[in-house]
């Protein structure tokens, strides 16, 4: 009953809370000050997440997620960001999983210092704007395939890392090169320590962004990850990892019609313990959008993540998707990620009105290779390959259906169910009788 009550306080706040109430906290700071608030509550049900139908499974949970952002810019070109993140959670007695990947209490989520523009600060005459960014910040690129903030989950994910910005103006084009390592995810009540390296996890590398062609956006990127911590991919096989990835996307519009594309492809070579890697992935969207007043979108989309072959040889075939958003592309129940993958998505979008946004995914998921295992969204494997020895590939089919509905100009709410029809690669991998999954959420969002 005080779940229930306290979720109702929270959706109430939203629609009577003063629309202003951001604009008017600042209007009593400094010009050179900048404070934001964001507050989240998600509530959510999933079944069957094990496809065993033996087990009763449903889990129900709260999450509560607030971020309070404070900006000081006493100089143009200068800025120091803090973000203060709470994020809590509260379940019925089924919740059997742990807890430790949705709390943590009170912490700094993001704290950096910037500098832009360094050139016009030191009176240098260049054709090219330098930054730099160093502390804990958000590190978000491209389609979030492969780095991405991770917002959807309830502590998301930061870095603790130095960062170089180049904007080339006359050419269109920006240079991003980073590194640092993950930040740790401690107990709750236990802070996540700065620059400590306690998540044994690097990664480094520069991102290009280039808009000198019309309707076109080119991306280009290279990213090295080194871990000083044992990782797993083959069952059995377990070791540091030393990869790099290089790859390019392209995304924009044909000209003189509907329709958008989207092209990924990377590869990615390096150790993994004794083993040589040699991995691969590929994402291919055609949309055409509809002339019609609620803007319809139909996208057809194939997402390929490259799985290992054979499990007695010297080569790693399974493709390291590394600290993505897979939310975002692989089903919205976050039962595959991009290894060992072959997507095939549906998506119908449409806005009846400027305030309501619907979307309809339908993916076909299969493995890429029987003999490796299915990866789920936190890229761990849900099923691993020794137990599939029919040589069944399709691991089922999800339909997702979300509504997001802008209540004011600061508040939001999002309703989306998802059910998963096992297919023949979890009937026949897993024991007992193999059942299909649901899940539902409800969320409202307040920025202020």
């Amino acid at each position: 009953m005080k779940k229930t009550l306290s979720v109702l306080i929270v959706m109430c706040l939203a629609f009577v809370a003063p629309a202003d109430a951001g604009k008017y906290i600042n209007e009593h700071l400094p010009e050179w000050v900048n404070v934001d608030v964001q507050l989240r509550h998600r509530y959510s049900w999933k079944d069957n997440a094990d496809f065993d139908d033996g087990v009763d499974d449903g889990k129900g949970k709260h999450e509560w997620r607030g971020r309070l952002s404070i900006a000081l810019m006493p100089m143009e070109n200068l800025k120091l960001f803090y973000q203060l993140q709470d994020s809590r959670i509260s379940h019925d007695s089924k919740l059997s999983t742990s807890v430790a990947g949705f709390q943590d209490f009170a912490d700094t989520r993001q704290l950096y210092l910037q500098v832009t523009d360094i050139a016009s600060f030191l009176n240098v005459d260049s054709n090219i704007d330098y930054g730099v960014r160093l502390g804990r910040q958000e590190l978000s690129y491209g389609a979030q395939r492969l780095v991405g903030g991770f917002n959807w989950s309830n502590v998301a994910q930061t870095f603790d890392a130095g960062k170089v910005m180049l904007r080339f103006d006359d050419l269109d084009l920006t240079v991003d090169g980073f590194g640092g390592t993950k930040t740790p995810n401690n107990a709750p009540r236990e802070a996540d320590g700065f620059f400590d390296g306690s998540t044994h996890d690097l990664l480094a590398g520069y991102y290009a962004t280039y808009k000198g062609v019309e309707n076109m956006t080119i991306e280009q990127y290279l990213l090295h990850r080194k871990t000083n911590k044992n990782i797993t991919y083959r069952p059995g096989t377990t070791g540091e990892l030393d990869i790099t990835t290089i790859g390019g996307r392209f995304k924009g519009k044909i000209a003189d019609t509907h329709f958008d594309y989207e092209l990924e492809g990377a590869a990615q070579f390096g150790d993994h313990n004794s083993l040589d890697v040699e991995s691969k992935m590929a994402v291919a969207i055609l949309g055409y959008t509809f002339d019609h007043d609620w803007k319809p979108r139909f996208a057809f989309e194939f997402d390929y993540g490259s799985g290992d072959t054979n499990s007695s040889d010297q080569t790693q075939g399974t493709f390291d998707n590394l600290f993505p958003t897979n939310h975002l592309h692989f089903g919205y129940m976050d039962l595959a990620s991009l290894q060992n993958i072959n997507n095939y998505r549906l998506q119908l979008t449409a806005k009846p009105t400027k305030k309501l946004a619907m979307q309809a995914d339908l993916h076909f998921i299969f493995l890429d290779t029987a003999k490796d295992s299915l990866f789920n969204a936190g890229r761990s494997a849900k099923r691993t390959a020794t137990g599939n020895g029919t040589g069944e590939t399709h691991v089922g089919n999800e339909l997702d259906l979300k509504a997001k509905y802008k209540v004011t100009k600061y508040a939001n709410v999002l309703v989306g169910y998802s059910h998963f029809w096992a297919g023949d690669f979890l009937h026949e991998s897993g024991s007992g009788a193999q059942d299909d999954g649901d899940y539902f959420y409800i969320q409202s969002l307040l920025n202020f």
